[in-house]
């Protein structure tokens, strides 16, 4: 089973499977920052010739648009170093965020949150999931470990994440 998404691309509506989708917007990422930073309309005219492309090879669009159907319109469109040189490093070679967008720093998230926001900075910083740093806090506590302790001692010691870099949309 794959987890899917919807997206618009030059504004029509596309269901795209994660993978498809991670795939396009590391290339358009990597086409964009070869760009120069003004030329909105040469990314615009790309989107709208992917959103033709899409349209052709995927005909209903109750039907997903796959990572073999993205790859053959890359392929078509010619891999990004056509379009120059990159004159900006990628989003990722930038600094070393975490999915947020904040820098990567162990936080005490306001949200998602049960009772401090301990577990859920945790997994976020780590990029995990939120109820496997739960579990193992249970689990730590009912086999004698102290992390009844060390989680006190993380909500003492641990600033809570910034109010600016809430995001309810999660």
């Amino acid at each position: 089973m794959k987890e899917t998404i919807n997206v618009n691309i030059a504004q029509q509506a596309f269901t795209m499977d994660m993978d498809a989708y991670s795939e396009l917007t590391k290339y358009l990422e990597d086409i964009g920052r070869r760009l120069p930073e003004t030329d909105t309309e040469t990314m615009g005219d790309i989107e709208s010739r992917i959103a033709e492309i899409f349209r052709e090879r995927v005909p209903s669009p109750m039907m997903v648009i796959t990572y073999g159907v993205v790859q053959s319109t890359m392929k078509q469109l010619g891999d990004a170093e056509t379009f120059g040189e990159a004159s900006r490093p990628l989003r990722s070679e930038k600094q070393n965020v975490n999915p947020l967008g904040l820098p990567r720093k162990f936080w005490r998230m306001r949200s998602p949150r049960s009772i401090a926001g301990v577990c859920s900075g945790l997994a976020i910083y780590f990029d995990i999931d939120i109820t496997l740093v739960r579990i193992l806090f249970i689990l730590g506590f009912f086999m004698g470990f102290s992390t009844l302790f060390l989680y006190i001692l993380l909500w003492i010691v641990t600033p809570q994440e910034p109010a600016e870099g809430i995001k309810f949309n999660r």
